[in-house]
């Protein structure tokens, strides 16, 4: 026993050591392999959750930008009409563009009555009366207005007598307002509809906004103040946007209308009813001078159609008078529009008018989806309005429309060229 016992303490020490080591090392491998293992699934896991976020997360939007002249000017020199010596005109055929002058740079100036244009627009806007007419609801005359009609008379303004406890439809106000153009009539309406005449006003002023009046202010509903100003292409632009309310055309082309407590009174505009006039309004003063807003039944290529016109700041020099000459200016732009005006394009379709951005992709172009015509005259420049939105969706198919050019009051469909693609899986994961 004892001798096999010495025989195993009898191994080389040297040997045992090799045994030991070899076991360590191999302990030490497994070590190294676990962590390189683990290293791997990590950046795995970090490269899977940033391809996760990298398609995932939002990419930049896409933008829309405008790449069109702000103007664009109808074939041909400019019109030959009977345009004015002082002050401003402008004249259009029924559904084609505005002919004007100055061409440019028209300065807002005072229209005097022409504000009741605004005022009759404005109350049946907020009262209609409908397509089939009808008188509406009843105004009880007041003692203010009372006091206000004995005042404005003192001044020999035009009015329409009214009494105390009296009561008007608003049918026959309007009519009174727009036929015998009676001031205190305009104020009465105005606080009858907001309360006040301040209140009105501001109405108004909203109004010609939304209507793209830039060049317009109203300072009252009458057009007595000298700070009531405008210019004659937008008092044209207001003047055929009335004449699309049946009961406004109704009553400005009324040579007359009867009242109960004064009788029967004549329009101002003495062409109603001649010469194919049907309407709209006259007015003068001292600083607006003799103004006319015109609407005259006009053939046009051998077709029944309807010449708009305003007149503005004329004076008969030898007389002092203001409304005849600016009658008689109106008649000739009526008589001489038909006969320069043709249908000419003023924007072809197809035409690149701006174009889709992305940062994952080239430009996309905007082009017009229809050609732009209007009945104009040769060598009128006109405003281009081009409006546009961006798309929800990142692709967006070719033909979508992505907004509007409008010229002349005639619009077209802007739309995409041709695809526009989403963003790649490529560019996704590689675009931080």
């Amino acid at each position: 026993m004892a001798r096999r016992r010495s025989m195993y303490l009898d191994i080389p020490a040297a040997r045992r050591r090799s045994s030991y080591s070899s076991y360590g090392g191999r302990r030490e491998g497994g070590g190294i392999l676990r962590k390189i293992f683990i290293t791997f699934v990590v950046l795995l896991l970090v490269v899977i959750a940033g391809g996760i976020y990298q398609w995932t997360r939002g990419v930049p939007a896409q933008q829309v930008k405008a790449s069109y002249a702000s103007t664009v000017t109808a074939p041909g020199g400019a019109p030959k009409l009977p345009w004015p010596k002082e002050g401003q005109a402008a004249v259009a055929v029924r559904g084609g563009g505005t002919m004007a002058w100055p061409v440019t740079g028209a300065k807002p100036a005072p229209i005097a009555s022409l504000a009741k244009m605004m005022t009759a627009y404005q109350i049946l806007t907020d009262h209609p009366l409908g397509a089939g007419g009808g008188n509406g609801p009843t105004l009880r005359v007041t003692a203010a207005d009372v006091r206000d009609y004995r005042h404005r008379a003192a001044q020999q303004q035009s009015v329409l007598a009214v009494h105390a406890g009296e009561r008007l439809t608003e049918y026959k106000a309007l009519q009174a307002l727009l036929i015998p153009s009676a001031n205190n009539v305009a104020a009465l309406l105005a606080r009858w509809d907001a309360g006040s005449v301040g209140k009105f006003v501001a109405k108004m002023n909203a109004t010609a906004q939304k209507l793209g009046l830039t060049d317009t202010h109203y300072a009252d509903p009458d057009g007595t103040s000298p700070r009531t100003t405008s210019t004659a292409v937008d008092q044209l632009t207001l003047a055929q946007k009335a004449m699309t309310v049946p009961t406004f055309a109704k009553i400005v082309r009324q040579p007359a209308a009867t009242f109960p407590a004064v009788g029967k009174l004549f329009n101002y505009d003495y062409e109603i009813g001649h010469h194919g006039f049907i309407g709209i309004k006259t007015g003068s003063h001292a600083a607006a001078g003799g103004c006319w807003a015109f609407a005259a039944k006009r053939p046009v290529d051998g077709k029944p159609s309807v010449v708009y016109g305003v007149v503005l700041g004329q004076h008969a020099k030898k007389t002092g008078a203001l409304i005849q000459p600016a009658l008689a200016l109106g008649r000739r732009l009526a008589d001489a529009a038909p006969k320069v005006v043709t249908d000419v394009t003023l924007v072809k379709s197809g035409v690149t008018v701006g174009s889709l951005q992305a940062d994952w992709r080239d430009d996309v172009p905007l082009v017009t989806k229809n050609t732009v015509s209007a009945v104009t005259g040769p060598g009128q420049r006109y405003e281009v309005r081009i409006q546009l939105h961006v798309p929800s969706d990142d692709h967006v198919a070719a033909g979508t429309t992505v907004g509007t050019l409008t010229v002349a009051g005639v619009s077209t469909p802007v739309v995409v060229a041709r695809d526009a693609a989403g963003p790649t899986v490529k560019w996704r994961l590689t675009h931080i």
